[in-house]
């Protein structure tokens, strides 16, 4: 009988006692089966591990290292890896970034031997309730052993093998130096692995430069590399950071000031989309398409294996403001000038006279993974007369000079007739004016009577890298070259003749600090005559001051170029330079269909303009051309007749000739009148007669250039100097 008041108990329930009696079970059971239990797992683990890798190899892996281009200021460009990753020491990071990744990842790292049995135990019984592996309780050792030495499979027996890695990676290292091993090994999404590689691509900066916040970032990035990088899901991203920071604080790595102000800093982050990623290799790529042509020119010089997997520092030649600069106007001039005229796409070069190194460099609109065709040195077009240079050039190398008569009138060659393009013909000129004119029927006399051998000779000396067919037509650009060859011929004239290949890598130096290859002051070659260079400077200032070039003209300093339009405008070039720097611009369409009335001194000259200027705008220390006084001879024409000018002529222009005869006639349109002279009688005795004298329209002062005879062998050019 229950005694009044007392609490009845209640019959436990059916769960209850289901667990009860299981515990009763595991305990009477345990006294027979736990030993053969312990010596049934022995046997176990030590098949499971007899193959294990020897830890050692954590010191002396070298992992694939990730190449590194620079631009000429070092900023980083691009990178080529297999896997995007660059080995920094521990001391060399920010002091935050370990604390965030051990705040979040394994908080007793210092206290554990390899494995965190706390969180094991954990992790076992709530994997028992999910009826499954969901928490592997895996310390950053285990992370570590298991992503240098095994697999990913989520089995037992992997988990098995992972521990014991870890337990004899923790007896042969130091913790601060397996923490270095991991934050160089683990991945951190978007190809970077490695704490060097998440900073540089994330940031922009080493990682001993990283703030809380960007440590924080970083570091919670672990978790879900793939899906939480900042350049897949940035709000995803910050997200998490603020869970590192959370973390951070309550275990004291920050206060609460830190953690506002971390909080504030990440929410501000701005990340610009995805990197360029090159489909063929995981190449990160800013500038794409000066970057890819850097990467070809590699790819040239070092094996494959190399480039992606040695660590190589690459300086190129890159100005970053230009070549941004240099998008923009290519991009504008496409869409709002260019819109009406069916021009589809363009393509620019800008080098440096001085020494060959490509600064800028557009291959096109809108680069993409589909659309990765650089025009700028990939696409060989036809130049039109922006051609025509090398055939003066030629010319004067044979004697004449600026001030030579030519002849602008109707020609055959074998059944070969060229027209001006106003449909005219002038009769003789100056060669200058020609020139400036752009006429094309002067051009094929021309190259009629210095040879088209010489002219092919001329264009591949100063730097056309193309085949090219020697025939008459190739004086109005009948044949095909890039825009990069253009740009580097024009700028051995504008260095007086110097040609220095054109460059985008200055520097490579090996993951040891060797240096590969050294383009740093690079000599040039004398591939002309200076005379030579400078007539042809000259006389290329006047397309810009006169001629058909005028679209380029800038304001204080010396332009020259040339103009080029083919047949239907499916291609327009304007190719210049001042003292500094050469620019080449084409227009037209991929699939040689005709624009809409544009010609080189049009939307190419405009495009010139506009990118040049922004050059001369930052600051141009040689605005005029250093013309050598020595070598020239100094004389005054008038501009209305291109004779020697008098004091009634009303514009004039200085001219300098440095090679050849000083023109001699005068101008007939502005002299003042002769005074008829007294007649003398006429003498008994005979006298010897006088010198037919040449008729008035005979050249400027000078004979016409005579045609050698086809036997006769063409004089070479100087001879290269090293």
């Amino acid at each position: 009988m229950k005694s009044k008041g007392a609490r009845q108990r209640k019959p436990p329930s059916r769960g209850k006692r289901w667990f009860f009696t299981f515990l009763k079970v595991m305990a009477a059971s345990s006294l027979v089966f736990v030993p053969l239990g312990l010596g049934a797992g022995y046997a176990v683990v030590t098949q499971l591990t007899k193959d294990l890798p020897d830890v050692e190899g954590l010191a002396s892996y070298e992992a694939p290292q990730t190449t590194r281009i620079f631009s000429k200021d070092g900023q980083v460009v691009a990178t080529l890896f297999v896997e995007n990753r660059t080995t920094v020491p521990l001391d060399r990071m920010s002091p935050y970034l370990p604390k965030a990744l051990l705040a979040v990842e394994d908080s007793r790292f210092m206290q554990h031997h390899g494995v965190d049995w706390v969180g094991v135990g954990r992790a076992a019984l709530a994997n028992v309730f999910f009826r499954g592996i969901d928490q592997g309780a895996s310390t950053l050792t285990m992370q570590l052993a298991r992503n240098r030495f095994l697999t990913q499979d989520q089995t037992i027996a992997r988990k098995i093998r992972e521990i014991v890695l870890a337990q004899r990676i923790e007896k042969r290292f130091s913790k601060e130096k397996i923490l270095e091993y991991y934050l160089n090994n683990v991945y951190f999404g978007s190809g970077a692995y490695g704490v060097a590689a998440a900073s540089s691509l994330y940031f922009g900066k080493p990682a001993q430069q990283l703030s809380i916040a960007q440590s924080a970032l970083i570091a919670g990035l672990v978790q879900a590399p793939s899906s939480l990088s900042p350049l897949v899901d940035a709000q995803a991203a910050v997200k998490r950071m603020k869970i590192v920071l959370a973390r951070m604080k309550q275990t004291h790595i920050i206060d609460q000031k830190q953690y506002d102000q971390a909080v504030r800093e990440g929410e501000g982050f701005k990340f610009s989309g995805g990197p360029m990623v090159n489909s063929g290799s995981d190449q990160l790529l800013k500038y794409p398409y000066f970057t890819t042509y850097v990467i070809a020119e590699l790819s040239d010089r070092y094996p494959e294996d190399m480039l992606y997997r040695a660590g190589l520092q690459v300086r190129t030649t890159l100005d970053i403001e230009l070549q941004r600069m240099a998008e923009d106007e290519l991009a504008y001039a496409l869409d709002e000038l260019g819109a009406n005229l069916n021009a589809g796409n363009a393509a620019l070069v800008l080098i440096e006279n001085s020494t060959g190194y490509v600064r800028a460099m557009v291959g096109g609109r809108r680069w993409s993974q589909e659309n990765q065709f650089n025009r700028a040195w990939q696409a060989v077009r036809q130049p039109g007369s922006s051609f025509k240079p090398f055939v003066y050039t030629a010319a004067l190398l044979q004697g004449m000079t600026p001030e030579s008569a030519v002849e602008d009138n109707p020609v055959n060659y074998g059944g070969w007739s060229p027209k001006n393009s106003d449909g005219k013909f002038k009769g003789r000129m100056p060669m200058r004016q020609a020139l400036q004119e752009s006429r094309n029927a002067v051009a094929a006399w021309l190259i009629n009577r210095v040879g088209s051998d010489r002219v092919v000779e001329v264009a591949h000396a100063l730097g056309i890298h193309e085949q090219l067919t020697s025939n008459l037509t190739l004086a109005l650009g009948s044949c095909e070259v890039a825009p990069i060859s253009m740009a580097s011929a024009y700028s051995t004239l504008a260095s007086g003749g110097v040609y220095h290949p054109p460059l985008s890598v200055t520097q490579v130096v090996d993951h040891g600090g060797e240096i590969l290859t050294d383009n740093r002051n690079h000599p040039g070659k004398r591939m002309l005559p200076a005379d030579i260079a400078s007539q042809m400077i000259e006389m290329m200032m006047g397309v810009v001051l006169y001629g058909t070039g005028t679209a380029a003209y800038i304001d204080g300093v010396d332009v020259a170029g040339k103009t080029g339009t083919t047949d239907d405008s499916r291609d327009a070039w304007f190719v210049g330079f001042t003292p500094e720097y050469t620019l080449a611009v084409w227009v037209g369409n991929d699939d040689h269909s005709a624009m809409y009335d544009v010609f080189g001194g049009g939307l190419p000259a405009t495009i010139w303009r506009r990118v040049m200027g922004h050059v001369v705008a930052r600051g141009i220390a040689q605005p005029r051309f250093a013309f050598e006084a020595s070598q020239a001879q100094r004389v005054k024409i008038c501009r209305e007749s291109g004779f020697l000018a008098t004091a009634g002529c009303p514009k004039t222009r200085e001219l300098q000739v440095f090679s050849g005869p000083v023109p001699k006639t005068v101008c007939s349109l502005h002299a003042a009148p002769t005074p008829t002279p007294t007649p003398t009688p006429t003498p008994e005795v005979e006298e010897t007669p006088a010198e037919t004298p040449l008729p008035e329209e005979t050249p400027l002062g000078e004979t016409p250039l005579p045609v050698p005879p086809e036997e006769q062998p063409l004089e070479p050019l100087m001879t290269p100097v090293p």
